[in-house]
């Protein structure tokens, strides 16, 4: 064991970043079965688990199309000491269309940074063509999110292996598909909880390596986070009543009550979270669109939004009662336009056809459905949610075929909105000062701050919430039982086709830090990694910080 000399020197992590970003392991490919082969090949060349095999763990992702799975790598110190801190990354990537031609290059952090020199140069914003023009930032796809991440600690744990009497355990955990929809986290989860019971081991804090991401447009700070923003994608369902083109007020138009709603939601500082000086970004649109198959002069009767909601400390209850205030908002606006131009082009004085938009939740919905329609109406929606389950629809398209569904059986109640959530959803998670131990947790973070400082004349700011989405999201889940019945009753694909597997979260209930590399440009062709604070300060920063957990004082 002596003659393996560890990885944790700035040049190895660098050969380390480029060995993780070669393995092209976009979200959704069989690349993720190599980069996970990969991981456990890099693994095995440390002597600690060349002696214990049985430590480097496969999770599978159950019934998973392409087979992946996460995996664990458990180090079991020297010591009778229980306390373990999980090393927590994912291993995959977003696409590389955004490269265009350069794509044969995206994945050769070398090759693709000289040819951005070299031929590409002049393509750049100001601020890249700075970064480029020094040898201390890497460019390519993967290499800041989070490749850098993972090779830190892989870094780090090599050099903990070598300590003869290392008071703790360590686990490092790397998963895929966390750029889409978690997969590879949901199949660890429950992992973790059954390698708490067959070690005896006990779970301080998950120390997640994700890169620093801006806080405002131009932030260039460097940042160490103690939690993570949350995520729900309200799905809202828009019934209208349809009329030919030519007599427009005798109807309302799906795609006018979309647009209304989306001119009220988009950026609304009513959603926008605070906790101290730290907020939540504000809610944007991530698709809109009416259901007609063709064109044709009928107005179109179905439309739909999906929306991007972060939180800090908000519940699925509050953004519901929140978003069925604007639908409210802009059924009275939609009808005051409607009744006007009734009346300024009405020549005979009929009374006007249409009415006020009403506006349903889910599950008040699918109440009266069931009390109007019966068996009819909920072995429909079942035979929908079971026909999209065994075609392999996407959640959200799928969530989308269930409200359409829904919306049938009250054809004859049009207009009105329908409000309810797709997948995914992602907890908000933060660390209480009020519990000892992860007051504790917050005290190791001033000394990682302070280590910056004093050593590397670093300065850090500390936040409470990552603004990125992140798999720390599902590591615990805060307040669940104001939580979880809201889901469970407004988003049809929980606990079906989305299988968050929210008891052993419950269960795990594992607070987390974030101390990663620095970078910029996430998911841009100009995504790159700063070299001296990524290989020289930021590991042995996460060094200090998994000493300072486990130390008896």
């Amino acid at each position: 064991m002596q003659s393996f000399q560890h990885w944790n020197e700035p040049g190895k992590i660098r050969t380390l970043v480029n060995r993780l970003v070669e393995v092209p392991s976009i979200s959704g490919t069989t690349g993720e079965i190599k980069m996970a082969e990969t991981i456990i090949e890099i693994v095995k060349e440390i002597p600690y688990f060349q002696e214990h095999p049985e430590y480097i763990i496969n999770m599978p992702v159950e019934g998973d199309p392409l087979n992946r799975y996460s995996v664990g790598a458990l180090f079991k110190g020297s010591s009778t000491s229980k306390k373990t801190i999980v090393l927590l990354s994912h291993f995959d990537t977003v696409g590389i269309e955004d490269f265009g031609y350069m794509k044969p290059y995206a994945f050769q952090p070398e090759v693709y940074t000289e040819k951005l020199r070299t031929e590409l140069f002049d393509t750049l914003d100001e601020e890249a063509k700075a970064d480029l023009s020094n040898e201390n930032w890497l460019f390519g796809r993967g290499v800041m999110d989070m490749k850098a991440g993972l090779a830190i600690q892989l870094a780090v744990l090599s050099e903990l292996t070598l300590q003869e009497n290392f008071d703790g355990n360590v686990l490092l955990l790397a998963t895929p598909d966390e750029e889409k929809s978690s997969k590879g986290m949901f199949a660890a989860i429950p992992h973790l909880n059954e390698l708490r019971e067959q070690y005896g081991l006990e779970y301080t804090v998950c120390i997640c390596s994700e890169p620093n991401f801006s806080a405002y447009p131009g932030d260039r700070s460097k940042y160490i986070y103690t939690g993570a923003v949350g995520k729900l994608l309200p799905l809202i369902l828009c019934v209208g009543k349809e009329t030919h083109a030519g007599e427009p007020i005798e109807g309302i138009n799906a795609g006018w009550m979309a647009a209304e709603m989306t001119n009220r939601m988009e950026l609304s500082e009513a959603f926008v979270d605070r906790v101290g000086d730290e907020k939540s970004p504000p809610p944007t649109c991530l698709k809109i669109s009416d259901l007609k198959v063709q064109y044709d002069v009928q107005t179109p009767s179905l439309a739909y939004i999906l929306y991007n909601v972060l939180t800090l400390t908000q519940t699925p209850a509050d953004v519901l009662s929140k978003i069925t205030q604007i639908a409210e908002e802009s059924a009275a606006s939609i009808y005051a336009k409607v009744t006007q131009k009734y009346e300024l082009f009405n020549q005979n004085d009929r009374p006007i056809k249409v009415s006020r938009p009403s506006v349903y939740t889910y599950s008040e919905l699918y109440e009266k459905g069931v009390k109007q329609f019966g068996a009819d109406f909920s072995e429909k929606i079942d035979a929908t949610l079971t026909e999209g389950i065994r075609t392999n629809l996407d959640s959200q398209s799928l969530s989308v075929k269930i409200a359409e569904e829904m919306g049938k059986f009250f054809i004859e109640e049009a207009p009105f909105y329908l409000i309810m959530f797709a997948p995914p959803y992602y907890p908000h998670v933060y660390l209480d000062a009020d519990s000892g131990q992860e007051r504790s947790l917050l005290a190791v973070v001033e000394k990682v701050v302070r280590n910056a400082e004093e050593l590397y004349n670093e300065e850090i700011d500390v936040k409470s919430f990552m603004t990125g989405l992140s798999d720390v999201s599902y590591c615990r889940i805060l307040n669940h039982n104001e939580v979880v019945p809201t889901l469970e009753s407004n988003m049809p694909l929980w606990a079906n086709q989305y299988n968050i597997p929210i008891d052993d979260i419950i269960r795990l209930n594992l607070p987390t830090i974030n101390i990663g590399p620095f970078g910029k440009d996430a998911h841009k062709r100009s995504e790159r990694l700063e070299l001296d604070f990524s290989t020289k300060v930021a590991p042995n920063l996460l060094k200090n910080a998994i000493y300072y957990v486990l130390s008896k004082e």
